[in-house]
């Protein structure tokens, strides 16, 4: 099977974490972790874990949110495993869970390239 062609495996609060200010708290102490900002949203490269976690700002629909996504290879298929913990309305949560699976086609998409 070819990159693109993988599917997505999604989980949800599989975090490691009990809510997302605990996560967030968690990832700006861990040794090592780069944050930044990307259109208002707070990013963390956690390298050692190969993971990044995408937080919205506080003025998003789906606030508060977690996401954490790693990209995973078992033989030929490369998966976007991603991790949701979202504390807002339902309607929110599913539509930024349906925009991260969207840009995860595209990561797919790329590493098939």
């Amino acid at each position: 099977m070819t990159a693109a062609a993988a599917s997505e495996d999604l989980g949800r609060d599989d975090l490691g974490y009990p809510d997302v200010a605990a996560a967030m708290a968690g990832l700006r102490a861990k040794p090592g972790v780069r944050s930044s900002s990307q259109s208002g949203w707070i990013v963390f490269e956690d390298s050692a874990a190969q993971s990044v976690w995408s937080f919205p700002p506080s003025n998003h629909a789906a606030y508060p949110t977690a996401i954490r996504r790693r990209i995973v290879q078992q033989g030929n298929d490369i998966f976007v495993k991603m991790d949701v913990r979202c504390e807002a309305a339902k309607p929110a949560c599913d539509a930024v869970v349906a925009e991260f699976a969207r840009l995860n086609g595209q990561v797919r998409q790329n590493l098939a390239r």
